[in-house]
């Protein structure tokens, strides 16, 4: 028997998170279960079915298992008590690589938040003390720069997880790459999905035109050993 294809998240998915995030308890979720299962559990199995196979062509490197995050919140370390998310999450690795803990072929989440985004986010010290020594130089940063800018045009932001509000130590804060050098990874993302494959099988295609647009920079990521 084949596998489901992917024809898009429901519209009624959004209300299912709205109601999920004003309750935000354990019984609310396990009463309304079979709708989440149905309105975004399945749709998203067999989406990362199906995006496997091209996001490894486009990369020219081989991935590992797709990851799908819990729903619940991990609340140990969060300003955010509630136990559970407004979003469904998931994110494709590079082979070799544990998921967040390397660069990210995709990630995604959906719900009352969208995102999709793509490159390197969890650098260790060695690897961000690298990128910027690379961003600085004048030989291998303006191609990144470059790369980035390229991106724009399709509509992805530059991001890192997490951006310095100053230039990092040592580093002019004149320097005409400031920007990428404040963040603490090498990633581009969006948080615009057009209206019109939001909800449509279409939604796939459009995150694999997102995929393509930023393989250039996460090739130059590979090429100056980020990971």
């Amino acid at each position: 028997m084949s596998e489901p294809r992917f024809t898009g998240f429901p519209k009624d998915g959004v209300s299912w998170f709205q109601g999920l995030s004003l309750a935000q308890n354990r019984e609310w979720f396990h009463a309304h279960r079979d709708a989440y299962e149905a309105l975004w559990l399945q749709p998203l199995t067999a989406l990362l079915a199906e995006l496997p196979a091209p996001l490894a062509k486009i990369h020219g490197r081989k991935l590992g298992p797709p990851k799908l995050f819990r729903l619940n919140r991990d609340v140990r370390f969060s300003k955010d008590k509630s136990p559970y998310k407004t979003h469904v999450a998931a994110l494709v690795p590079f082979e070799g690589f544990k998921p967040m803990e390397g660069p990210a072929a995709l990630y995604f989440h959906l719900g009352l938040e969208d995102l999709v985004a793509f490159g390197f986010y969890a650098l260790e010290p060695l690897a961000l003390q690298r990128l910027r020594k690379r961003l600085v130089d004048e030989k291998t940063g303006p191609v990144a720069q470059k790369l980035v800018d390229a991106a724009l045009e399709h509509g992805l932001t530059p991001d890192g997880m997490e951006k310095l509000k100053r230039a990092p130590v040592g580093i002019d804060p004149g320097h005409p790459r400031i920007e990428l050098l404040k963040y603490k990874g090498l990633a581009l993302s969006s948080t615009s999905i057009p209206r019109g494959v939001r909800f449509t099988a279409g939604l796939k295609d459009w995150m694999l035109e997102q995929a393509a647009a930023a393989a250039p920079l996460i090739k130059w990521g590979f090429e100056q050993k980020l990971a």
